[in-house]
């Protein structure tokens, strides 16, 4: 558990600079800042999926999208969000192999959604837990 806490203490220090990189004026610095957030984040995001799984659930997972499948059966999270988060794998794995302007420009146009989507799921793995926590009380 307490390795499960600080993958979760990291991801909610990474999405703080993350929102914060979106909310500043368009520029090619601060779009290019904003995607190495999203990797960044995006990074820790899936790994606390996996610990989490692992931790709690006894769900073994090797890759982003399968962690992000497995969730959809665990936690309160939409077909819709799995296949956004699915997308963001895709989109990680394009930017940082191939980048181009027109890659660059259109990703940063699909962070806000990403950010939103990240949030949500690390809310809902902490509602989990708590409630999990709750339950190993009573």
């Amino acid at each position: 558990m307490a390795y499960l806490k600080e993958k979760i203490d990291q991801i909610e220090t990474a999405l703080v600079p993350w929102r914060n990189s979106l909310e500043m004026p368009f520029s090619d610095i601060s779009r290019d800042a904003a995607i190495r957030r999203y990797e960044y984040s995006f990074e820790l995001l899936w790994k606390v999926a996996k610990v989490h799984l692992k931790e709690k659930e006894g769900i073994d997972c090797f890759s982003p999208k399968s962690c992000f499948r497995e969730l959809r059966n665990i936690l309160k999270i939409s077909e819709e969000d799995v296949e956004i988060c699915i997308q963001m794998s895709d989109d990680l794995n394009l930017s940082v192999h191939t980048y181009s302007e027109k890659m660059a420009n259109g990703l940063h146009g699909k962070l806000k959604s990403y950010l939103d989507v990240s949030e949500k799921i690390l809310s809902e793995i902490r509602k989990k837990i708590a409630f999990d926590l709750v339950s190993f009380i009573l």
